[in-house]
């Protein structure tokens, strides 16, 4: 039993292994570029180890996905999960956004958004997810407008969708110029009409 459980152990190691060579490829040689030879050099291990763990590349994409998006919005739900003050939730945003920099999250994602064909596999997992981080957006949404006087003007699907899609929009523009000043200066703009929403009061329940 415990070598069975040693050799478990060992797989899932090198499932993520693979997982995060992926990741990295995709960042450093973009999504046509993410071959198995890639994957495998950046890794340190044979390209065969990808396919004894993975159908096929695609496979491995659409897990690559799922690995970091599902670390990601756990880290997002455990930071932003009942905060109730809009420049409490700016300063996290600000903080997480630059984590899913460092660590390749979003210019991961972004290939793929960029290489997934219509109709494709990975552009039905994409939707899935983009659904997945709208879901989480109009939660944190929803906690910092309730009460106040303007929030029956909100539709908060739609405020949250925008928001991802600008989330997205504003990387695509940034890698495409390597400005980088350029999410400061809307964090900074967001958490000035935050705290603008955090002065006024919410209403009383009666």
């Amino acid at each position: 039993m415990s070598d069975k459980r040693g050799a478990d152990s060992r797989s899932a190691e090198t499932r993520t292994r693979i997982l995060d060579a992926t990741l990295a490829s995709l960042v450093r040689n973009g999504y046509g570029g993410t071959t198995a030879r890639a994957i495998a050099q950046g890794g340190g291990f044979a390209p065969g180890v990808i396919y004894y763990h993975f159908a096929d590349l695609d496979d491995l994409v659409l897990a690559t996905l799922a690995h970091t998006c599902d670390a990601r919005a756990h880290r997002y739900r455990s930071e932003l999960t009942g905060v109730e003050r809009g420049a409490r939730v700016v300063e996290l945003l600000r903080e997480l956004y630059r984590e899913d920099t460092e660590s390749g999250h979003i210019a991961a994602v972004q290939e793929i958004y960029a290489g997934a064909r219509p109709g494709s596999r990975a552009a039905e997992r994409l939707m899935l997810e983009t659904r997945r981080w709208e879901e989480l957006a109009g939660e944190v949404l929803t906690t910092v407008l309730r009460g106040k006087p303007l929030a029956s003007l909100v539709n908060v699907p739609v405020v949250a969708s925008a928001a991802v899609a600008f989330y997205l929009g504003m990387e695509t523009l940034t890698h495409l110029d390597g400005d980088r000043s350029r999410p400061a200066q809307l964090f900074d703009q967001a958490a000035r009409l935050a705290a603008v929403l955090d002065r006024i009061p919410r209403l009383r329940r009666h």
